[in-house]
């Protein structure tokens, strides 16, 4: 079998033109959004960027280092709504759709795949080319406790449809590994090694110049390291790998921002107090030398993540103990601790970047905790004014204005809630249809009105019909019961 040759990128699809300064536009938001923390923004900015000027392999490598920070940073997956406004008619729109499902997930392989399925539909065979190593990194992880031969090769066809025979060489031997009597894999690896072996040559190039094979070799393993220091998630051995050399070039540049964060990562992956605390110190030291705030929002990433384990620990051991008061004690005391290290840290970073809604409506909920309702509520109020937070600014919202008593406030803020939800939030549906019946209660009993009692009790039996085991429904159905009696 010949195995096909793919042009370079020549899109087909006449309904897509491209928007270099489009593109750029959106690259200037990104990198904006990006230099404030505010990663998911960036990433969709990024995507909408890509979405005008997909050859451009710059934008898709800016995404993907923000990728790498929102990883970090324990982002978590896009959701239908976060991609729903990307959606177009053409095979490019899909390409940025599906890119931006795995940058919010980069340890996802399914997206990965996607993405790259994605880049062949719509003929984007460079992007396919750059992309191919970090999902092969990827790959190799996933598969290392688990092999999966389908997996690799869909991989391996993949990889093949973008030019990206390294990776495809390696999927099939990985394959073979797992079944060696495999002879139709077998002639495949041997007509890939082939073609390997032109490109490592040179004699495919279009500028006439053939190279050199020794030099292309030494090129392609030197690409081999540059993607195992950027892998997420890396192979054995390459974490110690890694911190070398970020050390080395820290070392050598301590005050490029780059090569601060690349430190402080491979210092975070190993994983131990030790390295944990050094990259503490050095995010610290970047920001009283830089004057940038991220570098300081990451140290307190450091510090929230620690006290956020102790507090673990104590829910453990309270968890094992739970009629030793002392635990019980301990657990409270620590849980409050922990609320106000937080609080302090987020009303540090509202104050640096005050539009950051995300931030906000993170405030909010930690000042909700410490019972804090008025400065929780005027948080909250700026949160919801982001459409992808609105319904749990709405809700948070509303349950500050119901333990402030003002009921008829809450369940205009809970139905504006359940108004808002989609299909990707409908886990939130039960608590604020719960929440509302309660200030319903709350009201028709303050008011004496049957008609709020009557309301409560319906949403109640809506409660009931989909889940009778939902907190204390049973228990309020009854109550509600003698309540409508009582009013009426």
């Amino acid at each position: 079998m010949i195995l096909p040759w793919k042009k370079n990128d020549s899109n087909k699809n006449n309904a897509f033109i491209a928007s270099p300064e489009r593109a750029k536009s959106f690259f200037e938001r990104a990198e904006k959004a990006q230099s404030q923390s505010a990663f998911d923004v960036a990433l969709f900015y990024f995507a909408n960027a890509i979405k005008c000027d997909p050859q451009n392999l710059s934008n898709h490598d800016a995404m993907y280092q923000c990728g790498r920070a929102f990883f970090e940073a324990g982002g978590k997956p896009a959701t239908s709504t976060d991609v729903k406004t990307l959606d177009g008619a053409t095979p490019i729109d899909r390409l940025a759709i599906a890119e931006l499902y795995w940058m919010r997930d980069l340890n996802n392989i399914e997206r990965a795949l996607d993405m790259l399925m994605a880049a062949v539909k719509s003929e984007q065979y460079s992007f396919g080319s750059w992309a191919a190593p970090k999902i092969f990194n990827l790959l190799s992880v996933v598969l290392r406790d688990k092999p999966n031969k389908k997996l690799l090769i869909r991989a391996k066809n993949l990889f093949i449809e973008v030019n990206a025979w390294e990776e495809a060489k390696l999927c099939v031997e990985a394959a073979l590994k797992i079944d060696p009597s495999d002879m139709n894999l077998d002639r495949e690896f041997k007509q890939i090694l082939a073609n390997r072996a032109i490109i490592a040559s040179g004699f495919d190039r279009t500028d006439g110049a053939t190279g050199n094979f020794r030099e292309n070799v030494k090129d392609l393993d030197k690409q081999r390291a540059m993607e195992e220091a950027d892998a997420i998630t890396g192979s054995v051995g390459s974490e110690e790998r890694n911190l070398e050399r970020t050390k080395a070039e820290y070392d050598a540049n301590p005050n490029i921002p780059e090569n601060i964060q690349k430190y402080c990562v491979s210092l975070r992956r190993m994983g131990t107090p030790e390295h944990e605390a050094t990259a503490f110190r050095t995010y610290l030291l970047a920001f009283t030398t830089l004057k940038e705030y991220r570098f300081r929002m990451a140290a307190g990433d450091i510090k929230l993540m620690r006290a956020n384990r102790q507090l673990t620990a104590a829910e453990d051991a309270a968890k094992a103990a739970p009629t030793d008061e002392a635990a019980q004690t301990t657990l409270a005391r620590v849980r409050r601790a922990i609320l106000d290290l937080q609080a302090a840290e987020y009303r540090e970073r509202a104050a640096n970047y005050p539009t950051d809604r995300t931030i906000k409506a993170e405030l909010g909920r930690i000042l909700f905790d410490l019972e804090q309702y008025d400065e929780a509520m005027a948080c909250l109020q700026v949160a919801k004014e982001e459409p992808k937070m609105r319904v749990a600014a709405a809700h948070m919202l509303g349950r500050c204005f119901a333990v402030s008593g003002w009921h008829s406030e809450a369940v205009g803020e809970f139905k504006e809630a359940l108004a808002a939800i989609d299909i990707t939030q409908a886990d939130r549906e039960q608590g604020i249809k719960y929440d509302m019946m309660l200030s319903l209660i709350a009201l028709a009993r303050a008011e004496r009105s049957a008609q709020f009692a009557r309301d409560a009790a319906e949403i109640c039996s809506i409660i009931l019909r989909k889940d009778i085991s939902y907190r204390d429904i049973r228990q309020r159905r009854k109550d509600l019961d003698s309540l409508v009696k009582e009013l009426s």
